[in-house]
């Protein structure tokens, strides 16, 4: 499985390409940071696939599990929170896959 990471964003801070982005909407913000569970999702899947290790599958579908549940906990009115999710969602993909993304300032 092959998973495409979201390229960089060009700002210090996704928080601050976001507030200097007013153009994307809280409904579309709310879209990104549940594709960014999606994504996550499917990293953590091919983790657990590729293991042959039963305590390890565990591990990695307990992962899945609760992102699973951390996307159905979402606030759609919190966009600082949605911010944060997503930021703390890239950052495991990134420690996962080894792919720098940008981090809240």
């Amino acid at each position: 499985m092959s998973v495409t990471i979201p390229s960089a964003i060009p700002a210090e801070s996704l928080r601050a390409w976001y507030d200097d982005e007013p153009r994307v909407s809280d409904v579309a913000l709310y879209d990104m940071t549940a594709q960014g569970a999606t994504t996550l999702a499917s990293v953590l899947i091919e983790r657990q696939l590729a293991t042959a290790d039963e305590r390890d599958s565990e591990y990695w579908a307990a992962r899945v599990r609760l992102v699973n549940q951390q996307r159905t906990a979402l606030d759609p009115d919190d966009r600082l929170g949605l911010i944060a999710q997503q930021q703390a969602w890239l950052d495991e993909i990134d420690a996962l896959t080894g792919q720098a993304t940008r981090r809240i300032a």
